[in-house]
């Protein structure tokens, strides 16, 4: 995105119902709302698919990643030698950095989304361009490109968006785009990133709905990460959550933070009756990502019982490493997670030569100890690529050469200051 710094002296002159903070209220529900189904019927129910879903055939063994969803232009705070606060505009948006983080690793990437034809829409296309995303599956309309401003945060901690998205070019998916999309093309995987838009909007969510299961139908596994942007969300926490849960049916992979885990469950829940909840809805792998701590991946084995395996950073807030393995201070975390997911899918899909473990997720193939082992090796690769990124301004994900080097190299465990 440009260098140019924008110094922003405020909102007063933006729409105010469009200047909503992603992270700052959690009105959590009295109790979880998505609770472990009552009895064995409601479970095999759920493990059904749906009635309308083409039978599935299999890995189709292609490696080629759809991502879907928004693109936009985040605005980061920073401070001029004056001292004055001021905000440096970059690409961004989750699907955006997804696509951005599994190209740099060496996957081949096909962005899906509406680019506007304005200025911020322009660079997007461009920024996609440079890295080598295909882009034959973008629509650019007159509408304008979604803002979204960063606010400041403590190491470790959510950041907080104020996003400007009304009318905006993002919006004009549609279903028959999608149908025609998901016949023509071919793909390993499907991913969709929510953020500023949600599954409120029918329209977008019936062209998700409608990529998702016919992708599944051509052998492609499908990843959703629902990225709760709390006060995105306006039909109420309840009825958000019942349609969230059912697009999870529809994802053989659900990606989630624990910060969208407590919102959607609350702040008591355990992470393993959440995990087993949805993949009673479905999905065949769940992956929680917990900011320092790392992340936690839940699978089922053969005996259908409730398995993980996790890992961590290689060093521990406020430190994390650079693309040389070295302990350096953390940035900011803009895109973390996206990178941790960009990651994951290189991995899944079997890229740099490394096994696939699509044969899990497309093809209901076993999680036995090879495939566990692979997944192990797939997780920490992609928690070492969040490291990387926070440890330079906005989303940037390394390359898969730095992300080798810094996996080779023993991290210094002295001082980041």
């Amino acid at each position: 995105a440009s260098p140019t710094t924008l110094k922003v002296l405020g909102s007063a002159g933006l729409p105010a119902s469009t200047a909503r903070d992603g992270r700052a209220e959690r009105a959590m529900p009295a109790k979880p709302l998505l609770k472990r189904p009552a009895g064995a019927a409601e479970m095999a129910a759920r493990k059904r698919p749906a009635a309308s879903e083409a039978p599935r055939p299999g890995p189709c063994g292609h490696q080629a990643l759809c991502v879907v969803g928004e693109a936009l232009i985040d605005f980061l705070p920073r401070t001029t030698k004056d001292g004055e606060s001021c905000y440096l505009p970059k690409a961004g948006g989750s699907p955006f950095n997804v696509c951005i983080a599994a190209r740099r690793l060496g996957l081949p990437v096909h962005f899906f989304g509406g680019l506007s034809t304005d200025l911020f829409g322009e660079e997007l296309f461009a920024h996609l361009a440079r890295e080598g995303v295909g882009l034959e599956l973008v629509q650019r309309v007159s509408r304008p490109s979604t803002l979204a401003f960063v606010g400041k945060a403590a190491a470790g901690a959510d950041v907080k968006y104020a996003f400007f998205k009304e009318n905006s070019a993002d919006r004009c998916l549609t279903r028959d785009h999608a149908a025609q999309v998901s016949q023509a093309h071919t793909f390993g995987a499907v991913h969709l990133s929510l953020g500023a838009v949600t599954l409120e909007d029918a329209q977008m969510a019936e062209a998700f709905s409608t990529l998702f299961r016919q992708s599944r139908s051509m052998g492609a596994f499908t990843c959703f990460d629902p990225n709760i942007r709390a006060n995105m969300i306006e039909t109420g926490h309840e009825a958000y959550c019942k349609t969230l849960e059912g697009f999870i049916a529809l994802a053989d992979i659900v990606k989630a933070s624990d910060a969208d885990i407590e919102f959607l469950c609350g702040e008591q829940a355990k992470l393993e009756d959440v995990a087993e909840r949805w993949l009673d809805c479905g999905p065949r792998l769940v992956v929680v990502t917990r900011g320092p701590d790392g992340a936690i991946a839940f699978y089922r084995p053969a005996d259908s019982t409730l398995a993980s395996c996790s890992a961590a950073p290689p060093t521990r807030p406020p430190c994390t490493i650079d693309a040389s393995g070295r302990a350096v201070p953390v940035a900011d975390t803009v895109g973390a997670g996206d990178t941790c997911t960009g990651g994951l899918l290189y991995g899944l899909l079997g890229g740099g030569g490394a096994a696939s473990l699509a044969p899990q997720l497309a093809g209901g193939a076993a999680w036995d100890a090879a495939a566990v082992l692979r997944l192990q090796d797939v997780l920490a690769a992609a928690v070492a690529a969040a490291a990387i990124n926070v440890s330079r301004p906005g989303c940037d994900p390394p390359s898969a050469k730095e992300l080798a080097t810094a996996l080779a190299t023993t991290a210094s465990t002295g001082s980041c200051d």
